[in-house]
Formats: structure tokens, C-alpha cells, sequence
């Protein structure tokens, strides 16, 4: 894999590519960065595939936006992206707010994907929503006992429940802490937005993924309901780090669908 940036309208856009193919677009949850895909990289390429996986802006190395973009402003900026790369259509993979980044992208912009995978989207109730927004932003500012790293890491516990791997939970506490006071900049984006019109909207096929022990499994029969067009996978177990702690058993799930022809 390669890196590289791009000039976007919020700033520089950093990104990895590698490998030869059909275009695999992948964004990622917050606040990671394309470091979650890192397992699966060579997998991909392996299967004949051209991976491209960029740090959402305000993550990993991209530039972080002065205030917090919309759902829509997101899918723009991978639009742009993809313009940039003159990629005329990708296969887009999206995870938790990633997926609505993506969710987005394909129904604001259908010429560009040609086909969608969403893992964990977060489509939520209006009242959901509202009571995520009202909820204070955590706040991980360094202090001078190091309380700060004891709160991440125990909130990080709470949300693997002891079954992610040492390394998954050490890499969300440090995209957490590298994301400084605007980790939660995307998030807001994701409760903020209705994503319902683009969901019942999409045309391209679609992939609905779930696994048992991601805290946004209960969404997926939501989705299922809605779009039962959409081809549905379920994993069993894992958490919301289910792509770095069980990266063999994620691509296998989806790879077939990605590798489809149109």
C-alpha cells in the first residue's frame, strides 16, 4: 500500500492505495482511520482487487475540518476523491459511520458506485437520534494524572466487553486521542442526519452486514425490513472491531459480493 494526499474543499486528504483491478473504496468508522482495514488490505489485493482507503477528514492524517461536516458534506469530499483518482466507479465498503458516509455517496452520486457494502450503518429513529445529540460530547483532554487514558481505556472495555483483541482496543484509544477534541465531529454528522430517503433510494446492489456483538446489530433487521432486496450477511459475535480482530472471516463474508460482476 501507498500513501498519498489529495487537495479536497476541507483540507488535505490523506489516503492508501495498492494493488491492481476493480476499484474497492473503504471508509471507515470513526474515529479510526484507515489503519481498521489494515488486515484486510492484502486480502483484497490478493483477490485481484485495486484498495483504496482514505482517513475520513478530521482523522488519521487527513486535515480536520474547522467545524463539523455534514453527511452530505463527507459523501462530497469522496466524491471528489474519486473524481481526483479518475475513478469513474468503485465498489464502496462503509462501517458504522462510514456506512452512512457511504450509504450517501451512493445515492447522491449512484455513477460512482457500483456496488455498495454497509456494515453496521447507523439508520436510527428520530427520537434515537435526538438522544445521542443530547448526550455531552466525552472529553478525553490530557490531564495531569493521566485520568484521561483510564477513562478512554475503560469506556474502550465497556465497548469490546473483553473480547477484542489487546490490539483492536489500543488502536481505538489512539485514533481517539489522535482525533483530540473533534473525535466526535463524524458522529454528529451520523445522528444529525435522516439517512432514510437515501436508504430507501439506492439502486446499486447492496450488501447489509451485521455481526451478533456490534453494538449496532439491532439495526440491521431494521434494514432488512426496508430494503429486503438488499443480499444480507450476519456474523456471529465479535464487537464493533470485528474487521481488525477477525479480518479472514469479515473479507470471506463479503468478498464474493465485491467481486461480483454488475
Amino acid at each position: 500500500m501507498h500513501k498519498a494526499y489529495i487537495d479536497t474543499k476541507v483540507g488535505q486528504l490523506h489516503y492508501r492505495i495498492g494493488g491492481e483491478g476493480k476499484p474497492l473504496l473503504l471508509i471507515h468508522q470513526d474515529p479510526q482511520s484507515s489503519l481498521q482495514y489494515a488486515h484486510t488490505f492484502s486480502k483484497f489485493i490478493d483477490a485481484g482487487l485495486q484498495v483504496i482507503a482514505p482517513d475520513v477528514p478530521g482523522y488519521g492524517m487527513s486535515d480536520a475540518p474547522a467545524n463539523p461536516l455534514s453527511i452530505l458534506e463527507y459523501a462530497t469530499v469522496f466524491k471528489e476523491f474519486l473524481d481526483h483518482l479518475g475513478i469513474d466507479k468503485a465498489v464502496v465498503v462503509g462501517h458504522h459511520t462510514g456506512a452512512s458516509m457511504a450509504c450517501q455517496l451512493a445515492y447522491q452520486f449512484p455513477e460512482s458506485v457500483s456496488r455498495l457494502v454497509l456494515h453496521g450503518l447507523p439508520w436510527y429513529t428520530q427520537a434515537e437520534r435526538e438522544e445521542r445529540l443530547a448526550r455531552p460530547h466525552m472529553d478525553f483532554s490530557a490531564q495531569m494524572d493521566g485520568s484521561h487514558l483510564a477513562s478512554l481505556w475503560d469506556l474502550i472495555g465497556k465497548m469490546s466487553r473483553g473480547v477484542s483483541k489487546l490490539e483492536s482496543s489500543h488502536m481505538a484509544a489512539f485514533h481517539t486521542l489522535w482525533a483530540e477534541d473533534k473525535h466526535w465531529y463524524a458522529h454528529h454528522a451520523a445522528f444529525s442526519y435522516d439517512i432514510t430517503t437515501a436508504l430507501q433510494s439506492i439502486q446499486v446492489p447492496t450488501l447489509n452486514v451485521t455481526n451478533s456483538g456490534d453494538i449496532l446489530h439491532f439495526v440491521a433487521g431494521r434494514i432488512a425490513e426496508l430494503r429486503p432486496d438488499f443480499e444480507f450477511v450476519e456474523l456471529d459475535g465479535g464487537t464493533s472491531y470485528i474487521i481488525r480482530d477477525e479480518p479472514d472471516l469479515w473479507v470471506e463474508a463479503i468478498l464474493d459480493f465485491v467481486t461480483a460482476a454488475n
